[in-house]
């Protein structure tokens, strides 16, 4: 009779958490990269450039924690204060580039994917946060759902602009 698998140590499962997570992150990197590469219009470019950096700076985050996680065996102290101060330049940068008027069907089609994949990752971060065992690790991907949820207000908010313009895919 085979022996029952014990379950991951708990720093097993939020490094392999943590894996995930880098890997999600690099995925939406190179997609807004290139879709700022590809866009059109100014807005477009500009939104995929601020998504991209907001992608960089949660890569960071995800390889500061899975140093500590390593160095020193348990989930660091997090804080939402590098969030918060993210979250009010995302604000503050969406709302400058708002004011230009500048549309194509090409941004629109980037920006649906766009908003599944901040989607997928709220979803993502948000079953990290029940799963983790640590309160620290909970808090961290919750905050990482919550930025996920703001991302995507933003693209939503872009699209229905584009849609109460009258333009659609394609055109």
């Amino acid at each position: 009779m085979p022996k029952a698998q014990k379950s991951a140590p708990k720093n097993d499962r939020a490094a392999n958490a943590l894996t995930r997570a880098l890997r999600f992150e690099k995925t939406g990197l190179r997609y807004f990269t290139l879709s700022a590469a590809k866009a059109a219009d100014g807005f477009a470019k500009r939104v995929f450039d601020l998504l991209a950096d907001m992608e960089r700076k949660h890569m960071e985050d995800i390889q500061a924690i899975a140093r500590h996680l390593g160095e020193k065996g348990k989930f660091p102290v997090v804080s939402t204060t590098n969030s918060q101060g993210r979250m009010r330049l995302f604000k503050r940068e969406h709302s400058r580039i708002k004011r230009e008027k500048t549309i194509s069907g090409d941004a629109a089609a980037a920006m649906r994917k766009a908003l599944g994949f901040e989607a997928e990752g709220r979803e993502m971060y948000t079953r990290m946060s029940k799963a983790a065992a640590d309160r620290q690790e909970k808090r961290f991907f919750g905050t990482l759902a919550s930025e996920e949820q703001k991302h995507f207000e933003i693209i939503y908010e872009y699209l229905d602009y584009l849609e109460s313009s009258g333009l659609r895919m394609g055109e």
